[in-house]
């Protein structure tokens, strides 16, 4: 792969924020760079894509086991929350979508990171605006990109009539997601009302959640993490209230950064699979410490021959940790791209690219698009 220099498009900022993303210059710091981009062969992508497959069969394994054996506690979860997380899994309800997490090893090998299994970002940079950005900057390149092609053929499958979209106000990009999604499910034919998740209520007669206007709510898309859900006063009506949520609290194991140690346990053999165990002394001297439900790199810590290298401040410093292998990776320019892999349905549907010229991508990591030279 290459990271090449390239001329912003004149009016940029313009461009991309009639496109949805509004977000692109937070806090002073600028999260869409269109001065570069990455310039991947066919390889690599079947490389990240193939992995991403695999790796969602391996998961599904995992969450079995994890549920067969009880390991709550390895996923952070308490067993009073366990009943509704099972209850999910073996009704096998109905899942949209997530974005794997990969470093490039120095043998061009695709490592895993994580799974974000149930709030991941960065979906319209992904789906919109890169998309946009290369039919006008590189033309005559192809990029990986069936994300919004395949949540459509997803939501027009799901046969659901009414969808609610949920979220917690005062987030940008948040907002901005859902209303991406809300359009994506009216192109679907699917009727959608938007909500603050806050102004869901319950229906004592009926047993059911309801919207602001006393509507039930049957179908809920969500960005909002089950791990703060199940902290809600409403989470005890979850199991009866007939809602499907999208996703459903079974991506909750999906997401818990425990279950990298069972996929490190059962499946360590695979290309992929970086190791990681609930102790660091197991790792030597050079590894990553990580929350839990940590989000966007927030209290990770990184550990390079006994001494702490990087690390983020955030709100999960209080939350049980996992160790995972420190992965070697090539820098570009001095910057260390991360690739992240969108799945829908389980199938891979997009790549998208953070990078950081330090180790850790976090929130303020600029999003970088991504190219593919065409073969001959």
């Amino acid at each position: 792969m290459k990271r090449i220099q390239l001329s912003p498009r004149a009016g940029w900022q313009s461009l991309v924020e009639q496109q949805g993303l509004t977000w692109h210059s937070e806090g002073g710091q600028v999260t869409w760079n269109e001065q570069n981009a990455y310039l991947l062969s066919q390889t690599e992508v079947q490389k990240l894509c193939q992995t991403a497959r695999e790796l969602a069969h391996i998961y599904h394994q995992a969450a079995g086991h994890i549920v067969k054996n009880k390991l709550w506690s390895l996923m952070g979860l308490q067993p009073h929350e366990a009943a509704l997380i099972s209850a999910s899994w073996e009704r096998g309800e109905w899942s949209l979508h997530g974005r794997f997490d990969f470093l490039f090893d120095a043998d061009g090998c695709p490592k895993l990171l994580e799974y974000n299994a149930e709030t991941a970002l960065s979906l319209v940079e992904t789906a919109v605006t890169q998309k946009y950005w290369l039919a006008e900057a590189m033309p005559g390149f192809d990029q990986f990109n069936q994300l919004e092609d395949l949540l459509l053929q997803a939501w027009r499958g799901s046969e659901f009539k009414h969808v609610h979209c949920a979220w917690r106000p005062r987030h940008a990009e948040v907002e901005g997601t859902i209303k991406y999604m809300a359009g994506l499910l009216r192109r679907a034919g699917i009727q959608v009302t938007l909500m603050a998740l806050h102004r869901m209520g319950w229906h004592p007669g009926d047993r059911t959640f309801v919207d602001h206007d006393g509507t039930p709510v049957r179908h809920c898309y969500k960005l909002y993490p089950w791990e703060w859900m199940l902290r809600e006063p409403f989470a005890k009506q979850v199991e009866s209230s007939c809602c499907s949520f999208i996703e459903p609290p079974w991506r909750l194991l999906l997401g818990s950064k425990g279950i990298l140690c069972v996929i490190s346990e059962l499946f360590g053999d695979h290309p992929a699979v970086v190791p990681c165990h609930t102790s660091p002394d197991k790792l030597g001297p050079s590894f990553v410490s990580k929350p839990l439900f940590g989000h966007e790199g927030h209290n990770v810590t990184i550990h390079r021959d006994g001494m702490v290298t990087e690390s983020l401040s955030g709100e999960y410093g209080d939350e049980a940790k996992v160790y995972q292998a420190f992965v070697e990776s090539p820098r570009h320019d001095g910057y260390l791209p991360q690739f992240g892999v969108w799945m829908v349905r389980d199938q891979p549907a997009a790549i998208c690219i953070r990078e950081t010229s330090g180790a850790i991508i976090s929130a303020n990591s600029p999003f970088v698009p991504h190219a593919i030279e065409r073969s001959a």
